[in-house]
């Protein structure tokens, strides 16, 4: 028996029944970044409604590797005196778009945080010395974060680390995520 979908946070069943208890996380399209999945399930196909056993453990053993992953993440940052947010901040700010200025407002989004918690970030990132802020060329108003040599360092020799860990788990990821994909 599947477990009743539900439209909202306090439980209630849509009349149909037909709609998931889940919330878009993009505001906006931007380039390279996700669509947001659909809402209802009426949006979806047949064969995208049907969910088997196979599908259940597919998805389970995917979102364990992609867990493993992150506790490992969270691990590596805390060995080197980071917080996960504050490594999420770094990379955010290292691996923005081209053309894209790492603002306070770009990080908040990227990092899918408050203004105000962003901006508490890079306080605690620059004083230890990781981060500067830096006027916009383009518009004085505007605040721009830069990472310190000290910073591009650390953010390199974690990255490394990350890269190595997603080269263990490649294998394991690349087949859950086709079992996910291909399982009916």
């Amino acid at each position: 028996m599947r477990p009743e979908v539900r439209d909202d946070a306090r439980g209630a069943s849509s009349a149909g029944g037909d709609t998931v208890n889940r919330k878009a996380t993009m505001t906006d399209n931007r380039p390279n970044e996700p669509t947001v999945a659909p809402t209802r399930v009426a949006d979806l196909s047949p064969e995208e409604v049907e969910i088997t056993d196979a599908d259940y453990r597919a998805l389970a053993e995917f979102r364990r590797l992609i867990r493993q992953f992150l506790a490992t993440s969270e691990a590596i940052a805390r060995n080197h005196g980071l917080t996960p947010q504050q490594h999420q901040m770094m990379l955010a700010i290292a691996g923005r778009p081209e053309g894209v200025e790492p603002s306070i407002g770009y990080l908040a989004d990227r990092l899918k945080i408050k203004h105000h918690s962003a901006v508490g970030l890079v306080d605690r990132l620059s004083e230890q010395g990781l981060v500067v802020r830096v006027p916009s060329t383009t518009d004085r108003r505007r605040v721009l974060v830069c990472l310190t040599e000290t910073g591009s360092t650390l953010l390199r020799e974690l990255s490394a680390m990350h890269r190595a860990e997603l080269r263990i788990l490649e294998p394991h990821l690349v087949q859950a995520l086709g079992s996910v994909l291909s399982v009916r």
